[in-house]
């Protein structure tokens, strides 16, 4: 049986955790660089060389499938971002970056990970960026914001309308906006917003009894890794 991807992400992120000093104390002074930051505001800059997605894109009975796109910083090491999306209804759930990595420590602590709750395969970039973009295309339509952390892992894609949206893609469940319920979503609030703005009738919901996350998970569906901080505004919007 296939591992929760939230959960597999949550011992990712407790691990990026308990690295991330002594990565700083090990690499900024040798580089010179002084935040995660300043590296993510040009990572535009730099070449994309490995983009995965989850084997199902093209209709996950789940609705939510990873991706990961990784660029090579000047210095080679990696800067990535890895996006959660849930392909029924509410577009980015959770994303998280990391910059400074070996391509080794990428692929063992991020691909590795990823793959233990859902097989993954290489993909276009245009085929990562479009599912990206479209996925919180259609969660806006119904009200729905990406998650918090796309300020800063927007960055790491390009700019909207750079590459080509050549696949057709498919949103919703039966022509619907379609709601699972994870342990931790406001089942009532989000049943409500779309009463609203897709109307009564004009959607599905299923929403599980039980099944709760380890305090792991709930680490990752929690985590806020920049409650300060925000891009400049000479980033773009894309």
């Amino acid at each position: 049986m296939a591992k929760d991807p939230k959960k597999q992400q949550a011992k990712m992120l407790k691990k990026r955790r308990k690295d991330k000093e002594r990565q700083k104390k090990r690499s900024l002074p040798i580089l010179g660089q002084t935040s995660s930051h300043g590296i993510l505001r040009k990572a535009r800059q730099f070449p994309i060389i490995d983009c995965q997605i989850s084997t199902d894109w093209k209709g996950g009975e789940g609705g939510l499938l990873q991706i990961a796109i990784a660029r090579q910083q000047d210095d080679e090491r990696i800067t990535y971002g890895v996006y959660l999306l849930d392909q029924f209804l509410l577009g980015l759930k959770n994303t998280l970056y990391e910059t400074n990595v070996t391509f080794s420590d990428y692929r063992r602590e991020v691909l590795h990970h990823i793959a233990q709750s859902t097989p993954l395969e290489r993909c276009t970039p245009e085929l990562a960026h479009q599912f990206v973009y479209q996925a919180i295309d259609y969660a806006d339509k119904y009200g729905f914001k990406p998650h918090r952390d796309f300020k800063w892992t927007r960055l790491i894609l390009e700019p909207r309308g750079t590459l080509a949206e050549p696949y057709q893609l498919t949103f919703g469940k039966d022509g619907k906006p379609f709601f699972v319920a994870g342990p931790y979503d406001n089942a009532e609030a989000i049943i409500a917003k779309l009463t609203k703005t897709a109307g009564p009738g004009n959607f599905d919901y299923l929403v599980p009894v039980g099944n709760p996350l380890d305090d792991e998970a709930m680490d990752w569906l929690l985590a806020d890794q920049d409650e300060t901080e925000e891009p400049s505004d000479e980033q773009d919007e894309g």
